[in-house]
């Protein structure tokens, strides 16, 4: 981005708009595109007229989807920048047309100062957008009043699932002006999601994947390394002498002094992390699963008769009520791990908060999550790793983070969900067969040259 937007011609409005509306729409267009270009030449005095006598509206787009904010954000001006978020009406998250919000664009240009008041900006919007959302759920307002509220939130935040927060189909979900509602997206509805078929084959590099049925990654192979990573800093430290026994001699020694594993985890997918989880011969290994197509691969593939291991059939929120109706047994877990797909950062969110409840009391027990949230933008990204680890902190869990090198693990670049040609192996429990051609349909989510690599999270209550 080294060189300035290119000039944006203004064209006249058409259609039923009165030429007195067209002209004042063409002058206020015409006013934010001229502040675009002030910003961008540095014009001090210009764009504070623009902003604070004109009004010009900041969060107007050019022809590359520019707004004034991230053309303050390649020349690197921290009072520009603070200028059209508290004087004007900027939006700190917006994309481009190449999906760059201006945090991006500074980050790329290295303007420090002006990335790290863009990420403030960022963490400042979504606690308090947390506080709201708190606030209005208990409120007592009907679930179609609050399902509008989300309708109105930027989704490219929202989920907790990568090729989400990619806005896979989240303008599908949105309520148009006329008030009528879109078809859902299985990507951004979790009942429709649940509703749906899914497809179980293998991607275009041999690895397996599970796809939706608008053909979006479940789950996909190159999280192999994530999983492994993961069950390995949940467990080893304090259980790795299991990996070296049965399951039969570890709870014949259970029955003695040693300790028991109990580990639980939200969403199965392909059970990757399941097999991981399972070098260490856990006691109880409960697996929250509602999807029954899911739940038909789980069985196809033996696992419910691994020992110790037992399947919820319902979702988390579901065990949560079975849980206080006294239907479930309270278990004080070693290891939670959450990954679910089609549900929302408030969902994670309202996770969290059940936490203290599930961890057993042990110092060596654990939490994790799948960390996709804002996956698409590097500004998204460590503004989610830090609203994250700032709401778990409320709730007294203190979040270690490190970095998996995905793609250095040699299990292929991780940006593609696409499935690979109609006679791959293991179409599995969903019963039918992907019929695109090899990397046809390929979507990319993870834009890993922009985010970095993954950050893996390792959470435990502080006593």
């Amino acid at each position: 981005m080294s060189s300035a937007p290119p000039p944006v011609q203004v064209s006249n409005p058409t259609g039923d708009l009165a030429p007195a509306t067209a002209a004042d729409l063409d002058e206020r267009l015409a006013l934010s595109l001229r502040l675009i270009d002030a910003v961008y030449d540095r014009d001090d005095r210009l764009v504070q007229h623009l902003v604070l006598e004109e009004h010009a509206e900041c969060w107007v787009q050019d022809a590359q989807g520019w707004t004034a904010l991230h053309a303050a954000a390649h020349t690197g001006s921290v009072d520009h920048i603070k200028l059209l978020l508290r004087k004007g009406n900027a939006v700190w998250s917006i994309p481009d047309n190449l999906g760059c919000t201006a945090g991006d664009i500074a980050f790329s240009m290295n303007n420090t100062d002006a990335y790290e008041e863009l990420l403030a900006e960022g963490i400042r919007s979504e606690m308090l957008r947390a506080v709201l959302e708190a606030a209005h759920s208990s409120s007592g307002e009907s679930d179609a009043a609050s399902d509008a509220a989300d309708d109105a939130d930027m989704t490219a935040l929202d989920a907790s699932r990568p090729d989400v927060e990619a806005g896979a189909s989240a303008a599908s979900d949105s309520t148009t002006a006329a008030g009528a509602v879109a078809q859902l997206s299985t990507a951004s509805d979790n009942a429709t999601f649940l509703a749906s078929r899914l497809t179980f084959t293998h991607d275009s590099r041999g690895q397996p994947i599970a796809l939706d049925a608008e053909g979006n990654g479940v789950m996909m192979g190159w999280e192999s390394g994530i999983m492994h990573q993961t069950a390995r800093r949940m467990c080893e430290p304090a259980w790795g002498d299991r990996r070296d026994k049965s399951w039969a001699e570890l709870h014949s020694e259970e029955e003695g002094d040693r300790e028991k594993l109990r580990v639980m985890n939200v969403g199965f997918g392909l059970g990757i992390i399941d097999t991981y989880l399972q070098e260490y011969h856990p006691t109880q290994h409960l697996v929250i699963e509602p999807h029954p197509d899911v739940l038909a691969f789980a069985r196809e593939n033996g696992w419910y008769d691994k020992p110790g291991v037992r399947f919820y059939e319902g979702t988390w929120k579901d065990y949560l009520k079975a849980l206080e109706a006294g239907d479930e047994e309270y278990v004080g877990w070693d290891g939670v791990y959450f990954d679910t797909y089609s549900e929302h950062y408030a969902d994670l969110h309202a996770f969290f908060q059940t936490l203290p409840d599930l961890l057993s009391t042990s110092p060596n027990a654990r939490f994790s999550f799948f960390h996709g949230l804002g996956a698409t933008s590097r500004l998204l990204y460590d503004v989610y790793t830090s609203v994250s680890e700032m709401h778990l902190r409320e709730i007294g869990l203190a979040t270690d983070w490190s970095e998996v090198d995905v793609a250095g693990e040699g299990v292929g670049r991780w940006e593609a969900t696409g499935a690979s040609s109609a006679g791959a192996p293991g179409a599995g429990a969903a019963g039918a067969r992907d019929k695109r051609t090899e990397g046809e349909g390929e979507k990319k989510y993870w834009r890993e040259e922009m985010v970095g690599r993954y950050r893996l999270p390792l959470c435990r209550l502080e006593f």
